[in-house]
């Protein structure tokens, strides 16, 4: 039984090593050059008709005056003083598709907006020094995060959120809440 039991582990070991190899270079068969890959920020992306796009975000930023009118084109809803308990305080918060979270105590709420199975749910949370645009959907988090990109953000920091930068701006896009903040560099 133990010589059964070595050769199996041997012959194992054996694959997964011989599975290891160098990476060889490819080469275009009619030309002999290797091939040319396009450059992930030269992508055009179609901002999602339904969320309001990095392009408006960065508007309605560098002017909140422009903020309702920019929320109305999508039909978001707007409370005024919105404090997540023990996370944050937030001037404005404007959703859609969404519902507010339950109020647990002087007008603070449990959590963020909490998404609608109708459309596409998203939020934006308005705080002095920055702004935050949460959606509940991988696809229209990729979709904004692509945006970043194509606006000429170029990556600062990877970590929990991965930050990019234009020198004016910060961009944080956090995979994990599917939210991007902006704020002033």
């Amino acid at each position: 039984m133990k010589k059964i039991l070595f050769a199996a582990v041997a012959a194992v070991t054996i694959l997964l090593f011989g599975a290891c190899g160098t990476a060889q270079k490819t080469t275009d068969a009619n030309t002999g050059a290797s091939p040319q890959v396009q450059a992930a920020d030269t992508v055009k992306v179609e901002p999602n008709s339904e969320v309001l796009s990095i392009k408006e975000l960065i508007g309605v930023f560098a002017d909140e005056a422009n903020a309702d009118k920019a929320m109305a084109k999508y039909g978001y809803k707007v409370k005024k003083n919105y404090e997540v308990f023990r996370v944050d305080k937030y001037d404005k918060m404007y959703y859609k598709n969404c519902r507010l979270a339950k109020i647990i105590t002087d007008g603070k709420y449990e959590d963020y907006p909490r998404p609608l199975r109708a459309g596409i749910s998203s939020f934006v949370a308005v705080k002095g020094e920055s702004m935050m645009l949460g959606v509940f959907n991988n696809n229209a988090y990729q979709n904004l995060v692509d945006q970043v990109k194509m606006n000429g953000f170029k990556p600062d920091m990877e970590g929990n959120e991965d930050i990019y930068t234009n020198g004016k701006y910060y961009i944080a896009c956090n995979k994990n809440n599917r939210t991007v903040r902006i704020q002033k560099v």
